[in-house]
């Protein structure tokens, strides 16, 4: 599996930052700009299907347009259809340790704009349109869920391995509380009224006040007792689950045009103890099977 040039690494702090990576590997002529395979091996599927302000169409291949557009218009679980709507894929694979539903078919999904305007997204299962009514801005891809054992051989892939696929911070948002200092008559208006809009727009995030020194603050997801992880592994488990995923990709055969590696630290999906040795050790596995070559960093000047 060694091919002459080495296939590009890039790292990634949080996952919807892969977008920015793809572009800019196409651009760089690395990866095909249509009709790819997404390998997505993580604990999470992140189809998300996001609505915009700004306009998908309004991206040119410009990265620092890209990079702006996904900083502020995407989220960790919102990066892949996009990328689906721009054709950057036409087939997605959620690789997961297991799967609660196995599909053993394919699925094939569309991905569309409201009056083509590419500002949001409306997605689904080709099966429920009409597929003779003409839709010049539909998309259509093939989507599997699978575990890694169950993938074909054989594939060229963009590899998009998420760290929290080998330990995983079940609710990480209930491990570290947020706060947000407020003025006081947002905290009168929030107190006084049991009604507050903002009790409803997102209903698993716990909402508190809190005051102190003439200051007020909102508190997000504070809770008084923490709850371990189902999803967390020892370290011993991780090893062993790196170990046969790596066996599993070079058993099969599959050829990375390109892998990115999201750490997801910052969001906490990965246990941040637990963090280095995964990603050390599954770097250290991907060298061993792949001529790999510079690996980048997100926050370093792509090149």
């Amino acid at each position: 599996m060694i091919r002459k040039r080495g296939i590009p690494v890039f790292v990634v702090e949080e996952h919807h930052e892969a977008f920015i990576v793809w572009n800019f590997a196409i651009q760089q002529g690395w990866m095909p700009a249509s009709g790819n395979c997404l390998f997505h091996v993580d604990e999470h599927s992140d189809m998300g299907t996001p609505r915009f302000n700004e306009s998908i169409h309004n991206l040119n291949g410009d990265i620092e347009m890209v990079k702006d557009f996904t900083y502020r218009e995407l989220n960790i679980g919102s990066f892949i259809m996009p990328a689906c709507y721009r054709e950057i894929f036409d087939q997605v694979y959620w690789i997961r340790k297991k799967h609660r539903k196995t599909l053993h078919k394919t699925v094939e999904m569309f991905v569309r704009s409201y009056n083509q305007a590419g500002k949001r997204l409306l997605s689904g299962k080709m099966k429920h349109i009409k597929k003779d009514i003409p839709d010049v801005d539909r998309k259509s891809f093939d989507y599997f869920l699978r575990s890694i054992d169950k993938v074909p051989s054989n594939k060229k892939v963009i590899l998009d391995i998420d760290l929290d696929y080998f330990s995983c911070s079940e609710n990480p948002n209930e491990l570290e509380d947020c706060k947000i200092e407020i003025t006081r008559a947002e905290y009168e208006s929030f107190a006084n009224n049991r009604y507050n809009r903002l009790r409803y727009l997102n209903l698993n995030n716990r909402v508190e006040l809190y005051a102190e020194n003439d200051k007020f603050y909102y508190v997000f997801n504070q809770y008084n007792e923490k709850y371990p992880s189902n999803l967390k592994v020892d370290e011993v488990e991780i090893i062993n689950r790196i170990n046969v995923f790596l066996q599993t990709i070079n058993r099969k055969r599959i050829n990375p045009f390109l892998i990115n590696i999201c750490r997801s630290g910052y969001s906490m999906y990965t246990p941040i103890d637990q963090l280095d040795i995964i990603q050390n050790n599954l770097m250290q596995g991907l060298k061993n099977i792949y001529n790999i070559g510079k690996v980048q960093h997100i926050n370093e000047p792509l090149i």
